[in-house]
């Protein structure tokens, strides 16, 4: 039996080591192979002042591969290699890519001396922010000249609801170190309610909610830097375009005769003006991140036009009418503003040039 296995093992070892030798080689090349393990070769290699394979062996792992921290080394050590070499047109391509993924970056001491002078021959500029702007409007009133519908004294008190959903986006150029131009487009819910009590009477309570889009034109002025944080102020104005203005009315009689009238939406758009120009003013606070910021910001925007248009009525079927007849509301001539509470993110995209250039 034992010259058996002996037999076995002595004809069949060159097949066993056939299939041990690749797997083992496959492991090993693995291990080798890792972008860590070639940036630790290619930082011995540099060391040694072996330099021909440096930026050969990073290439691939500079595209996917390196964390964050790996990648500033890899692009250091193929810059400083070119430079190594005199080869610097290739140095200043490295230096060029280098910066398109690290804008911000800031030297450090340990920065080797022939990549910090080719680093201050360039410049980053930022070209463009894009802000996303999301949260809410609290809608309110000003120079309300009170109406009712004829004979019916009333007294007239307008309310808001919390929350009226507000987004934009906006487009932010850098014009000094303090200052900012902006165009912003934003998606605005505005909804107010009006109660009128009629004395002896009952009480009619309209609700309206608006619908449109904002395209203010601000600038914005940061004040001071305090670490992370920058407090800004902004100014601005714009257009404000009606997409739809909806109302609910009802009116419930003090003393219940079974006259309470409750009413489904009525389209409002022919009661209202479809252009609005408002001013704003507002401050917020940024937080620098990565490429970027975060932000919380108030704004008031002050309506400048009447809403209520009353020239020109169509007949009786006008949504004043309606709501006259059976609802004993009349539109009170209003300004209409809002107070905006936004929270949002920032991205900067910076351009990398040579300096002169």
């Amino acid at each position: 039996m034992k010259t058996f296995f002996q037999y076995l093992i002595r004809n069949h070892l060159l097949l066993i080591l056939l299939v041990i030798m690749p797997v083992t080689g496959i492991a090993q090349e693995a291990e080798v192979g890792s972008c860590a393990e070639k940036l630790q070769t290619a930082q011995n290699l540099f060391d040694r002042g072996q330099v021909e394979q440096v930026a050969g062996l990073l290439q691939e792992c500079l595209k996917s591969g390196f964390t964050r921290e790996e990648s500033l080394t890899a692009y250091k050590l193929i810059i400083q290699t070119y430079l190594f070499e005199d080869e610097l047109e290739k140095a200043d391509s490295a230096m060029l890519d280098f910066l398109k993924r690290n804008p911000e970056y800031e030297l450090s001491e340990t920065d080797h001396s022939s990549f910090v002078h080719l680093f201050n021959t360039f410049q980053v500029k930022p070209v463009v922010q894009i802000s996303i702007h999301f949260l809410s409007n609290l809608p309110f009133t000003t120079f309300v000249e009170s109406r009712s519908v004829s004979g019916i004294p009333a007294k007239g008190k307008y309310s808001a609801p919390v929350f009226n959903m507000y987004g934009s986006i906006e487009a932010k150029f850098k014009m000094t170190e303090k200052i900012e131009l902006n165009f912003e487009t934003g998606y605005s819910q505005l909804t107010f309610i009006n109660t009128k009590e009629f004395a002896g009477l009952g009480t009619s309570t309209y609700k309206e909610k608006q619908s449109r889009i904002e395209i203010p034109l601000s600038a914005t002025y940061n004040i001071a830097k305090l670490g992370k944080f920058t407090p800004y102020a902004r100014l601005g104005a714009g257009p404000a375009l009606m997409l739809s203005s909806v109302a609910t009315t009802e009116f419930i009689e003090l003393y219940t005769n079974g006259n309470d009238n409750t009413g489904s939406d009525i389209d409002r758009k022919d009661a209202r003006y479809a252009l609005d120009i408002f001013g704003q003013v507002g401050a917020g606070m940024k937080f620098k991140t990565r490429g970027g910021y975060m932000f919380a910001e108030v704004r008031g925007n002050f309506g400048i036009f009447n809403q209520t248009r009353r020239s020109d009525l169509p007949d009786y079927t006008h949504s004043s009418e309606e709501h006259g007849y059976f609802y004993k509301y009349a539109d009170d001539d209003f300004n209409l503003n809002a107070l905006n509470f936004t929270i949002g993110y920032t991205q900067i995209f910076y351009k990398p040039s040579k300096r002169g250039e």
